[in-house]
């Protein structure tokens, strides 16, 4: 049984303590008055209902019932989906034996449990389109009505998901969407930097909360994530539990709400998340806070370990994002016609969106609340997402000289004579190497003006910093160094 317990606490004042190169410190990082959350028990009876006996009892192997060689290398998806639906009716059991099984768009139907043997090795099915978008499994992900009572589990410990060497890096492990009571749980990923997160909270477009609702997802590690991804992203969800989730680069668990359809919608988002013993190595950061246009409700977290990462925990501020609907010729002459509005600074920065086919332009975290009461129709009305107060206890931080995954906009916090053991990736990769950075970068204001809210972080074990590292980022925390990229090495 899973418990999360955290007394009440009142914060009035930030403790501040120097750090050594290889001192263990206990600190708790607030920065003014909040109120840290009552006894809150998070036991695994509350996010997730197992099937009764009857239907535990109700199982078929899909090996022997359904025919399928689980040696051979063929796609196995229409077996499996026949078996699914088979069995959907009375609700039961599939056994996936120990061996191996190519699979593409499984999809999850209400009262399925499937137990996929240790040992067992899932593939996406060879020869997959390119340009298109993959799921292995789909649990309701996109128009289907809502699905009920279904899992995804190890059987006797963990099976493999290996999505290594396919012709398509637009994969995902699983996209859980218009699902309610479910479970994913017991394997490993085989990654080399998919472009998705492999585990998609998703939101759907369906009438009424087409989101998941009451679940479980634990006992999951991945390797090798790409940095802009990683292991899970939610964008819409209403408790849920996140247990014993790990990940080498990438973020572990991105709690970032940012899918265009909710904006569009005005609903979605993240509610009653809970999470405990969320590890990431050599990565941007374990845990990531970004609501940019959604106002999501309270994340409580228990134990966060971050080893040679950026930061152990990254929050982001909510914010505006316009998108051009002249379709202007340049990122640059979207952002004079928006700064012509909000003036000098107001865009912090200009990108593209929709596939690339349109400009869009984030305001500035001081432009908000000028954006969102501004006479312009062009600017205003649009309100930048929030969190509700949350907590981050128990965070483990260590240090290491080489191995992080770092945004160029962090750069800037790292020392100058720490400048030289970074090094910047070739042309396939965004990231830069380098020495873990600090323990929390907090872009928020924390004083609920539009955009800004409150995490309250506490740090149970910090390791091996130098003391010149600033530990603590915050949104007016000064740079220390820009020495520029162009003077930065190649990791080639």
């Amino acid at each position: 049984m899973m418990k999360l317990k955290i007394k009440h606490v009142y914060v009035a004042t930030m403790v501040v303590m120097l750090i050594s190169c290889s001192k263990e410190i206990e600190e708790v990082e607030n920065t003014q008055q909040a109120e840290v959350l009552t006894e809150v028990s998070a036991q695994a009876s509350n996010f997730y209902k197992p099937p009764t006996a009857a239907v535990l009892r109700n199982k078929v192997n899909l090996v022997t019932a359904y025919n399928v060689n689980n040696k051979d290398a063929n796609d196995d998806t229409e077996k499996l989906n026949k078996a699914i639906k088979d069995i959907s009716g009375s609700g039961g059991v599939i056994i996936l034996p120990k061996g191996k099984y190519y699979l593409n768009k499984v999809k999850m139907r209400s009262n399925v449990h499937l137990q996929i043997e240790k040992g067992s090795t899932i593939y996406p099915t060879k020869g997959l389109t390119p340009a298109k978008n993959h799921r292995i499994f789909d649990f309701a992900s996109k128009t289907e009505d809502k699905i009920k009572n279904v899992s995804i589990t190890g059987k006797g410990g963990k099976f493999n998901v290996d999505v290594r060497g396919n012709s398509s890096k637009n994969i995902i492990v699983a996209d859980v969407g218009n699902v309610d009571n479910f479970k994913i749980a017991n394997f490993s990923i085989k990654d080399e930097k998919t472009v998705f997160a492999s585990i998609l909270i998703s939101f759907t477009n369906k009438a009424g909360n087409a989101w998941p609702h009451n679940g479980i997802i634990e006992n999951i590690n991945q390797t090798n994530a790409h940095t802009g991804y990683g292991l899970i992203q939610a964008y819409a969800a209403d408790n849920i539990l996140f247990n014993n989730l790990s990940c080498t680069g990438g973020v572990t668990l991105r709690l970032e709400t940012d899918n265009l359809a909710m904006k569009t919608a005005k609903k979605g988002g993240v509610r009653k998340i809970f999470a405990t013993n969320i590890e990431n190595k050599n990565g941007l950061t374990p845990v990531m806070f970004s609501p940019h246009f959604m106002e999501n409700g309270k994340v409580t977290i228990d134990g966060v370990t971050a080893i040679g990462c950026a930061y152990a925990v990254r929050i982001e501020h909510g914010f505006i994002e316009l998108f051009d609907k002249q379709n202007r010729a340049s990122g640059e002459a979207f952002k004079n016609y928006i700064e012509g509005i909000l003036g000098n600074g107001s865009v912090e920065v200009v990108y593209k969106r929709n596939n690339g086919r349109t400009w869009a332009a984030r305001i500035a975290n001081d432009f908000n609340e000028k954006a969102y009461n501004h006479s312009n129709p062009a600017v205003n009305g649009i309100k930048p997402g929030k969190f509700a107060n949350s907590t981050v206890k128990n965070v483990k931080v260590v240090y290491k000289n080489t191995g992080a995954k770092l945004k160029q906009a962090f750069l800037p916090y790292l020392p100058c004579p720490e400048w030289s053991k970074l090094c910047k990736p070739g042309p396939s990769g965004f990231e830069f190497n380098g020495p873990s950075l600090g323990v929390t970068i907090d872009n928020t204001k924390r004083d609920n003006s539009l955009g800004n809210y409150n995490v309250n972080v506490s740090t149970s074990n910090v390791q091996g910093f130098p003391s010149s590292h600033i530990l603590h980022v915050k949104y007016n925390t000064a740079k220390k160094c820009n020495k520029g990229v162009g003077t930065i090495k190649s990791c080639n």
